[in-house]
């Protein structure tokens, strides 16, 4: 049975969605947290440098967290400017991308920044 491309597209989107659904309301949180705190200085960061920081999540949160924030366009959150192997044991060195926060989301995170110094 052959498929259109659309038709693979929509049953991609709907596995995607389903697993997404999985990645907990913490999860989410705590990804976003971290990523602030990695990339709001403008330098390049991957999964890598989160497992540094953050306890074990849900198997696949990361991947599926950052590549809902690959496909956000408004406002776009973050940038890929490239690969690095992977440090996770299981996954023996596959390439994983390497990003940058978007301007939008620096922006957020300097106001944010400054409310919290203006209400001090």
């Amino acid at each position: 049975m052959t498929i259109t491309p659309a038709e693979a597209r929509e049953q991609a989107n709907a596995t995607l969605a389903a697993l997404y659904a999985n990645v907990t309301d913490w999860d989410t949180a705590v990804l976003n947290q971290a990523i602030d705190a990695i990339g709001g200085d403008g330098r390049p960061f991957s999964a890598n440098d989160l497992r540094a920081v953050l306890p074990e999540l849900a198997h696949g949160a990361a991947g599926l967290f950052f590549h809902s924030l690959v496909r956000r366009r408004s406002p776009r959150q973050v940038v890929v400017v490239g690969e690095e192997p992977s440090t996770a044991e299981s996954t023996h060195g596959k390439p994983i991308k390497v990003y940058v926060l978007s301007a939008e989301r620096l922006d957020a995170i300097n106001a944010r920044s400054e409310q919290r110094e203006a209400a001090a």
